[in-house]
């Protein structure tokens, strides 16, 4: 009823206006109103007090006899359903004929819509029952085919009943049945549709898109006025169908707060405009209902169980990588002072093989000048000298004992020149044997006046000589026409056979060729580097004079000077630990700070047991790319592990997330939920209520209905 329905109503009932008929057990109260068939009477059940509905008949002239007699029948198969208004009387031989049905005092949905849309949990609320109710409905087998809110009755709980069955239809039936314009399915609008229970999936969605936004879908599309305004019923559903199918999909229910994606969907569902897109029948709508019902409720226990499986994958993460990193990083410094103790531990054994073998030569040196004929040789003038071809035998005496000690020695260890020299600075001879350099001056080179230094004047006068051993300063050594090797000179003074220490007669030496690798003991990496922190001719302290890099260079009048400054400023800041062992430079082979390197001092003892430093330094190097080799392969031993750990944590968490999709979501259609289902015995997800496949029908067209806003089809009755 509209309000001007119930204010003509209330008049009436003010009035005194008399029920048309006394019927047995129930008390008449007051007027309801009146329709085209008669006039509704609220009364009370004399026995149970309850109120009720007394719908007379009392227009028989136009009344559809058939129509009134089919909506009782429905009625009467959904006796004691609780989401459909009740039958509870039919006098079907009184005059005028009437039924009784349950009073519901809060009127229609319609009646509450007139005060705007309701909140989306109302609306939610009613959609279920309203669902359930058709889900009864069809379950005994009877389609409403004109559902929308004034067919739906409110009790004092505001749930819904379903009222209002003049259309609907059995499925057996192939009669059409016409709905409500607006709330009706497209295919719905057509005299020959044979009726289908996706008729009534259509009018749920659309009472739902009512009760949401205030209009039914497409009520305001452009174009819906040109519908209503259609004269001819065949007309009128023709401009209705076409509508429907070309507008857009009803969207403003999307912008409802508290329409979710989920809900917004399972309307867009039931509102699709051809059946084949719709849900078949209302069961899979209220399945699809509970089924967004149930992922609400969840959704807040996915997001914590989600967060918290996060949060232990971050925390593990986190722990994880803590724990690599501090394995790796103290392995890598465990690793980095092994190899730099290793590094000192060798430098220190080369240095003092070094130191041993410096030492040694001197001692040979000052054996061998102690030997009378050498003496003799040093002290007799040149031209004696020469004039009794001496020289040959100089040169088989040094000779002779480069064969002697030499083999004391390794290949890199050994002499390369002996030669003796007399006071006045001339070479006597030399082994191996260089003719061409006999009774040449040599009283200018470094080895014999121990200045530091060779003088400038190659031809004399001599400028002292020296009067204890000595080590020279590095020297270029010929070879052929150019230069090739570092050399250094060892020289010892040779004294008169008086045993007077006035003046030395001469001097004894050999030189020592500085090539060559010197590789540290065992298997390590790297090897050792020789530097002299005395001034080289240049003046310059540091000159690299052996190292790998300076092996096999091509025979150039330049050879190339590399100078270790960090190792001078360790020498002269007093030794002890080298200061960039985990961070050295090699001068000679670069890569800067890419060497761990450890130093130490060659040093001999004198024979008073005092140390005297030889000026050479012994840098054992390794590249700590190789030395960290292991620690490389640690860290990527322990990524494939953590890798490993990380990919079955997530299987695991993959696995318990899908059992629990599986046990708690039972309509999942993940491929993953169904083979854990299968794979623990589950039953499969369940499947929806198929549809009825009953069709499409019409049925009698009326006019509008008034007061509701609500557009019947026009067309006779």
């Amino acid at each position: 009823m509209g309000a001007d329905d119930r204010e003509q109503a209330r008049s009436l009932s003010l009035r005194g206006v008399r029920p048309p008929l006394r019927v047995p057990g129930y008390e008449q109260e007051s007027f309801v109103g009146h329709g085209a068939y008669g006039e509704v009477w609220v009364a009370v059940d004399s026995n149970s007090g309850r109120k009720v509905a007394i719908k007379f008949y009392t227009r028989r002239g136009g009344t559809d006899w058939a129509a009134l007699a089919r909506e009782v029948e429905k009625l009467r198969y959904l006796f004691n359903d609780r989401y459909v208004v009740q039958l509870l009387k039919v006098g079907w031989e009184a005059d005028p004929p009437y039924y009784v049905m349950e009073y519901l005092e809060h009127g229609s949905l319609e009646d509450l819509l007139r005060h705007g849309p309701l909140p989306a949990a109302d609306a939610v609320a009613l959609f279920r029952d309203i669902a359930v109710g058709l889900v009864h409905a069809h379950n005994k087998g009877i389609l409403h085919c004109d559902l929308k809110p004034a067919n739906v009755l409110l009790d004092q709980d505001r749930r819904p009943h379903l009222a209002d069955f003049g259309q609907s239809r059995l499925t057996n039936e192939m009669s059409p049945a016409l709905g409500t314009l607006f709330y009706m399915a497209p295919e719905q609008a057509d005299l020959k549709a044979v009726p289908d229970a996706r008729w009534d999936v259509y009018a749920l969605g659309a009472v739902v898109y009512r009760v949401l936004t205030g209009d039914p879908p497409h009520r305001t599309a452009p174009g819906a006025a040109a519908v209503l305004a259609m004269g001819k019923l065949e007309d009128q559903l023709a401009a209705y169908r076409e509508l429907i199918r070309k507008a857009p999909p009803p969207a403003a229910h999307r912008a409802v707060p508290g329409v979710d994606a989920g809900l917004a969907a399972v309307l867009d569902r039931c509102l699709a405009a051809s059946p084949r897109d719709r849900y078949p029948n209302p069961q899979a709508v209220l399945s699809a209902l509970e089924a967004w019902q149930l992922r609400r409720v969840r959704r807040p226990l996915f997001a914590l169980t989600g967060a918290v499986f996060a949060a232990l994958l971050v925390v593990s993460g986190v722990i994880g990588t803590v724990l690599f990193r501090d394995a790796v990083a103290t392995a890598r410094e465990q690793v980095t002072d092994r190899a730099v103790e290793g590094n000192r531990f060798a430098a220190r054994a080369a240095a003092g093989r070094l130191a041993v073998q410096f030492q040694y030569r001197w001692q040979i040196l000052e054996q061998e000048a102690r030997d009378p004929q050498l003496r003799a040789w040093l002290s007799a003038p040149v031209a004696e000298l020469r004039a009794a071809g001496a020289g040959d035998a100089i040169d088989a005496w040094l000779a002779a004992r480069k064969a002697r000690y030499d083999p004391q020695f390794d290949a890199g260890g050994r002499s390369a020149v002996w030669f003796a020299d007399n006071r006045a600075g001339l070479q006597l001879g030399t082994a191996p044997p260089h003719p061409e350099h006999r009774w040449q001056y040599r009283g200018y080179r470094d080895y014999f006046h121990g200045l530091g230094r060779e003088l400038d004047d190659k031809a004399g006068p001599v400028n002292g000589i020296i009067t204890r051993p000595y080590r020279s300063a590095v020297f270029r050594r010929k070879a052929g026409d150019a230069d090739r090797f570092w050399t250094v000179a060892f020289s010892v003074p040779v004294w008169p056979a008086d045993g007077s220490h006035a003046e030395p007669v001469g001097v004894l030496g050999l030189t020592l060729d500085l090539a060559g690798q010197a590789k540290p003991e065992g298997d390590r990496e790297g090897f050792a580097v020789l530097i002299d922190t005395r001034p080289d001719a240049t003046g310059r302290r540091g000159l690299v004079v052996r190292h790998p890099e300076l092996d096999g260079l091509p025979a150039v009048e330049e050879f190339p000077r590399h100078y270790a400054d960090a190792v001078v400023a360790w020498a002269d800041a007093g030794g002890g630990p080298f200061p960039a062992e985990d961070a050295y430079t090699d001068p000679v082979g670069g890569d800067e700070g890419g060497w761990l390197a450890s130093a130490e001092r060659v040093v001999v003892r004198g024979e008073d047991g005092a140390a005297a430093d030889t000026g050479f330094v012994v840098l054992v190097q390794a590249r700590r790319g190789d030395v960290l080799d292991p620690v490389r392969e640690l860290r990527a031993r322990l990524g494939r592990g953590t890798a490993t750990a990380a990919g079955l944590v997530v299987l695991l968490v993959a696995v318990l997330w899908a059992g629990l999709l599986a046990v708690v979501d039972a309509r999942s259609r993940s491929p993953v939920v169904r083979l854990f289902r299968r794979w623990t015995g589950l039953p499969p997800p369940e499947a929806g209520t198929a549809g009825t496949g009953i069709g499409s029908a019409t049925g009698t067209a009326r006019t509008p209905v008034p007061g509701t806003g609500e557009h019947k089809p026009l067309g006779p009755g």
